[in-house]
């Protein structure tokens, strides 16, 4: 099972299985098109916003958003995908 990364408004959300984290993000995020690389916890990613023509690429470290909200740091052990939904 693959986990997944989208966002509705300005809050993004990673979920695997029942797994769910959120966190804030700009006010201009369209979406996430695409995910480049996982790497437990850090995910590469294009991300379309409405202030730009064309996605660009992106960095965002899950582990650090996850021990802020009180996860364990080994969360994302046994996370082999990540997919845009």
């Amino acid at each position: 099972m693959a986990a997944t990364l989208t966002n509705k408004g300005n809050i993004s959300i990673f979920q695997w299985g029942n797994l769910r984290i959120e966190f804030e993000t700009s006010p201009y995020l369209e979406c996430y098109t695409s995910i480049l690389k996982w790497d437990n916890g850090y995910i590469e990613c294009m991300t379309k916003y409405s202030t730009l023509k064309e996605p660009i690429e992106e960095y965002i470290d899950l582990r650090t958003i996850a021990e802020e909200q009180g996860f364990s740091k080994d969360i994302f052990k046994g996370i082999k995908e990540v997919r845009v939904l």
